[in-house]
């Protein structure tokens, strides 16, 4: 909801603000990493009023520009599109650098989380990668690949939970599925499919973060293999 001090030039069905609009999505991400994060520097309560803006309904007003342009923005360049050459390019290396930083963030994390249930026993892990908020493995997969044994980008945009053994997968579906939240920690003990057709005991965690500028929620996994197996059945 906007607020009534926050006033926007709406432009409905608009192709001419579509440009600045992915600008706005570039600088936001290069220079904040979240839209969240860009609120809060720039003193934005609502991020959901940062919508209109970013699907191209409506063009930042007085009071939007004077923030961006404090938080050093080039207005024109959002606007207009001038200067900055290749700037598409380093904003994607800027955002992968942001999603590499989150999930060595998660990893620390999954350490603490491990080392406080586990009482400080320590513990190896094997193999991460990043799902997107239906679960298919998203970016960082090679390691799990590694781990259970498939070529190279054999599981890129696979479902995560098609790897676990049939009668695992409809219980550990269930609970991740009840409405996840951005901080939500999941732990499970399963038995995974590897490439030659055996199953792998793996135990695995999956931790919750929100997607830059979306309202969809993202998985970062860690997983560690155990030492028993069994044939495929």
């Amino acid at each position: 909801m906007m607020t009534p001090n926050m006033k926007t030039n709406r432009l409905p069905g608009s192709p001419a603000f579509t440009g600045a609009n992915i600008r706005l999505r570039e600088y936001i991400v290069s220079r904040h990493g979240s839209v969240n994060a860009f609120c809060r520097a720039v003193g934005i309560r609502y991020p959901a009023q940062m919508t209109p803006y970013l699907n191209g309904t409506s063009i930042p007003g007085r009071k939007m520009l004077k923030r961006l342009e404090e938080d050093g923005a080039d207005i024109d360049w959002i606007l207009h599109g001038k200067s900055r050459e290749s700037t598409s390019d380093f904003a994607r290396k800027l955002s992968i650098s942001h999603y590499r930083t989150e999930l060595e963030n998660l990893l620390r994390k999954a350490r603490d989380i491990t080392d406080r249930l586990n009482e400080g026993v320590q513990v190896e892990i094997d193999a991460y990668a990043i799902l997107d908020h239906e679960l298919k493995i998203e970016r960082f997969g090679h390691s799990i690949e590694k781990l259970l044994g498939y070529p190279g980008n054999r599981l890129a945009g696979r479902n995560f939970l098609d790897l676990l053994h049939n009668t695992d997968r409809e219980k550990t579906e269930k609970e991740i599925r009840r409405n996840p939240q951005a901080g939500d920690v999941f732990c499970f003990n399963n038995r995974m499919l590897r490439a030659d057709g055996k199953y792998a005991r793996i135990e695995w965690s999956l931790f919750a973060g929100e997607v830059p500028m979306s309202q969809n929620i993202e998985f970062a996994v860690i997983c560690r293999k155990r030492n028993s197996e069994e044939k495929l059945t």
